[in-house]
């Protein structure tokens, strides 16, 4: 009875040793593989405050065109980082650091939208949305710290586990900046002044006029004009403009719509077309206007045809 029961103790010892090291390593292969996910990820994020910081503290040197272009890639890393933290949320690690730095991180890409659009908001750029429930960039900067801050000590939270995983800290100069005072910086600089330029750059008619003079709309017999307007924008910055056409009668009201829409740095943009009424034999003026909001010396540019819609064809 005694070598049975001493029989059954050393297997049961065995599977469970045998088990015990299966587990082990079942866990250090998911440590190191979180491990290299984790330091990819807190590279990027170092690098990233580092380079937001250089670009606040040293961007007078810029041209606006190149702070623009730095300022879109700031913003499109920061998506790349959501796109990173989700596959390190499973397995869930004993301790969960992996949960903790996932949400460490989508924290952080939050805050970091704040300074981003706090910037681009001063400069008349493109920035990253930010919801009107968003914190304010002071409140965004603590929070930049308190993340780095816990992270300091969960970083550690593997030291004893399998594979003994010990991952790099959070930088945060950043967070420790002035940001208004530099923003008001740049914005002083020259080389990064924002100037406003818009342009019609197309009016398409339609029924497609004949060939008339400048300035001179003839059309065939129809009861309707349709008008679409294309404007550009012909700067580095966020230009808010207003179309604005009216169509005059000789005889009769004045038919008038108006839209207004914000065009990036440098794009063009097609208004939706507008259908004015007229009839056979009238004649009147078509005011085309686009106006900057807010206006600015120039940037006012409009045209003016006379209409003519033909009685009968044209033979």
């Amino acid at each position: 009875m005694a070598l049975v029961v001493t029989f059954v103790v050393l297997v049961f010892g065995r599977e469970v040793s045998h088990s015990a090291h299966q587990e082990t390593s079942a866990r250090l292969s998911e440590n190191l593989s979180f491990a290299q996910l984790a330091t990819t990820l807190l590279t990027q994020e170092n690098a990233f405050d580092t380079n937001l910081a250089s670009l606040l503290t040293t961007g007078t040197h810029l041209t606006r065109g190149n702070f623009s272009v730095r300022l879109s890639e700031l913003t499109q890393e920061l998506s790349s980082w959501r796109d990173l933290a989700t596959p390190i949320t499973t397995p869930v690690l004993s301790p969960d650091l992996n949960v903790m730095l996932a949400n460490d991180t989508l924290t952080r890409v939050g805050d970091y939208d704040v300074i981003l659009a706090y910037v681009a908001q001063a400069l008349s750029l493109p920035g990253p949305s930010v919801s009107p429930t968003a914190p304010s960039l002071a409140t965004a900067q603590s929070s930049l710290l308190a993340t780095a801050a816990t992270w300091g000590n969960e970083r550690h939270l593997l030291d004893q586990a399998p594979g003994q995983v010990t991952l790099a800290a959070l930088s945060h100069v950043s967070a420790g900046l002035n940001v208004p005072q530099y923003v008001q910086t740049l914005a002083a600089a020259p080389s990064l002044a924002a100037t406003r330029s818009i342009v019609i750059a197309a009016i398409q008619v339609q029924p497609a006029p004949f060939p008339s003079p400048v300035q001179s709309l003839v059309l065939a017999p129809t009861t309707t004009m349709q008008v679409q307007v294309s404007v550009s924008n012909l700067r580095v910055i966020l230009q808010p403009v207003t179309l604005s056409m009216v169509f005059t009668p000789l005889a009769g009201a004045a038919q008038q719509v108006s839209a207004t829409q914000t065009l990036s740095p440098l794009t063009s943009f097609a208004f939706d077309s507008h259908t004015f009424s007229v009839f056979p034999g009238e004649k009147g003026t078509l005011s085309v206007t686009v106006n900057g909001v807010p206006a600015s010396t120039g940037l006012l540019h409009s045209r003016t045809y006379a209409v003519s819609v033909s009685a009968s064809a044209i033979g």
